[in-house]
């Protein structure tokens, strides 16, 4: 099964440029994939023995799933380059009324302990960045296409794109 909305695919141009990832697209959409909506329902299928292997499913959201598998028979594999993109995206309004605790908040979430609290309570959302988290661990050692601050404005339009090289027909 293969996502209709490829953040997955779009994560991929910074270390391979866009040119790579639209024929990689291409390449998928060639398999005649099982077009699927959404992480959950993805791993849901294939852990419901109607499809076979899902492409791209966030990493917390295939822990989570296999966590709670009692047959034992979810498995994963990361893909590399790993695709690493921000998913979390805090601020504080230039108009808060109590800025500074804010920040402390921040802070805190930023911590060793706070991203403790991310990594068992979300589960398996701490940052991949941050030495220790589950989601560090099971990157240590992997290339990684990072969607940083400069990515991340133009993920819509490679989305966009890598849309229309799945081949997908269009509205006339």
């Amino acid at each position: 099964m293969l996502n209709i909305r490829p953040v997955d695919i779009s994560s991929l141009v910074p270390v391979w440029g866009l040119e790579k990832a639209l024929d990689f697209a291409r390449k998928l959409a060639a398999q005649k994939p099982v077009w699927g909506s959404g992480h959950v329902a993805i791993v849901s299928s294939v852990l419901n023995g109607e499809h076979a292997l899902g492409v791209g499913v966030n990493f917390d959201t295939i822990i989570r799933a296999r966590d709670k598998d009692k047959t034992d028979s979810l498995g994963y594999k990361i893909m590399e380059p790993l695709p690493v993109r921000l998913n979390e995206f805090e601020g504080i309004l230039n108009s808060a009324e109590s800025p500074h605790a804010a920040i402390l908040w921040l802070e805190f979430l930023a911590s060793p302990e706070g991203q403790k609290i991310f990594d068992e309570k979300g589960p398996y959302e701490a940052s991949v960045f941050i030495s220790g988290t589950v989601q560090e661990q099971a990157a240590r050692g992997k290339r990684q296409s990072v969607v940083d601050w400069t990515h991340l404005v133009k993920v819509p339009e490679y989305q966009k794109q890598i849309v229309e090289a799945y081949g997908f027909p269009q509205a006339k």
